[in-house]
């Protein structure tokens, strides 16, 4: 099943398949063009026949289609479908692609497609299961999750919950470039 969300609120699930009948590199194509790909899954914006729901959309509905590997890879040949499942995991939103995860110690440092109809990443920082930052920023923009190991090197767990309510109040990158003009003057 292939679940499809839009922008006005409706959602659904659906049978049909956006990629049916087009051939692997054509679904690369899509893929790389994608809204969002992550951890095998991708988000493809589709048109407004992809609707969901009972009620009629407006011209402002953006309309995705999330589909996992097997349901990108559906219908292909053996070695087709391992192109496009080993595509899907390289991650992005709109192009711009996804960091690797960072670990230092016990604090992990993610970066993900954001839950929103705007291209935007979710940068989420923690330490078991604890949340030391959560901050969503919109695409493009330069990657951040370097400054952020950075901080937490520097001042550790607390410089990291102090930027979370400071990215919260300007957002994440207005709030290490505070952080780094505050470090500045202090020099």
């Amino acid at each position: 099943m292939i679940t499809l969300s839009c922008s006005c609120g409706s959602a659904g699930t659906t049978r049909r398949h956006p990629m049916r009948g087009l051939s692997a590199d054509e679904r690369a194509t899509l893929i790389r063009d994608a809204f969002s790909v992550s951890g095998g899954f991708l988000a493809l914006e589709v048109d407004a026949s992809w609707h969901p729901g009972s009620v009629e959309p407006t011209e402002s509905c953006v309309v995705l289609a999330d589909l996992d590997s097997l349901d990108a890879s559906a219908g292909l040949d053996a070695e087709g479908a391992k192109a496009i499942r080993d595509l899907l995991e390289i991650g992005h939103v709109r192009g711009q692609s996804l960091p690797a995860p960072v670990e230092v110690g016990s604090v992990r440092f993610r970066v993900a497609p954001a839950d929103e109809f705007g291209p935007a990443m979710s940068y989420l920082v923690t330490e078991g299961t604890e949340t030391l930052l959560e901050a969503t920023v919109p695409v493009p923009h330069a990657d951040l999750l370097p400054a952020l190991v950075a901080v937490h090197r520097e001042r550790g767990v607390d410089g990291l919950t102090s930027l979370d309510v400071l990215a919260a109040r300007f957002g994440l990158a207005t709030a290490l470039a505070r952080l780094d003009s505050g470090r500045a003057a202090v020099a």
